[in-house]
């Protein structure tokens, strides 16, 4: 069959119509598939962006639920020993009044504080408050036995209540100074000095050097009071 030259010009017209309708439909297409993806990927990252504040909030609460609480402060009721002449004696015995226990020795540089003491309790005679000394070797100070103690303290004046001998320190700590260590620590020489309140809680600690007579010490006292 002959062509015109018409002819072949209408068919090559047709036939990048053709073409360029594909190519349309092909964008066409592309288009909607990328829009997806990007919705999809949209929404992935709002689900990701969720679950990093649930995350988030999850920590938070763990955070706040293993916040410690306040431990609560150390009491003596209760507790039990021996005064210097083998009575037996209990902190209950010193209920609804204030008491400064002090770990004393006969053979130390502190010494001169066991006549200090005597005049704390002479400040506060005819109010409910006591001084009540416990003699210990746990310092390596301490040679006398308790009887010995209890008269060497009086000799230097004492009036105030004298136990048994203990130990204050480490595993083989006296229990009442194991209670009283846990306010401020155990003893760190003779002389430590713990303030028990008349529910015979322990208030306050003060190291050996500080003075009996302090103000601090009594400013303790007088607020227990």
């Amino acid at each position: 069959m002959t062509m015109t030259k018409s002819s072949t010009k209408t068919i090559i017209t047709l036939a990048a119509g053709s073409i360029a309708l594909l190519a349309l439909s092909a964008c066409s297409g592309n288009g909607e598939a990328d829009g997806s993806s990007a919705t999809g990927s949209s929404a992935t990252g709002s689900s990701a962006t969720g679950s990093s504040e649930s995350q988030q909030e999850s920590a938070m609460t763990q955070s706040d639920a293993s916040t410690p609480s306040t431990p609560s402060t150390p009491n003596v009721r209760g507790a039990s020993f021996q005064m210097a002449d083998g009575t037996p004696a209990s902190m209950d015995d010193y209920q609804g009044r204030v008491v400064l226990v002090v770990n004393v020795a006969s053979r130390c540089g502190l010494t001169p504080q066991v006549a200090d003491l005597q005049s704390l309790q002479q400040a506060y005679a005819g109010r409910p408050f006591t001084v009540l000394a416990f003699p210990s070797a746990s310092f390596n100070q301490e040679p006398l036995a308790s009887a010995d103690a209890a008269a060497f303290c009086e000799d230097m004046g004492a009036t105030y209540p004298v136990a048994a001998k203990v130990e204050v320190t480490g595993d083989a700590a006296h229990p009442l100074f194991a209670t009283l260590s846990e306010q401020g620590g155990q003893p760190s020489w003779n002389f430590t000095k713990y303030l028990v309140a008349k529910d015979g809680t322990v208030v306050a600690r003060f190291d050996p050097r500080t003075s009996p007579t302090a103000d601090e010490v009594k400013a303790a006292i007088d607020a227990a009071l």
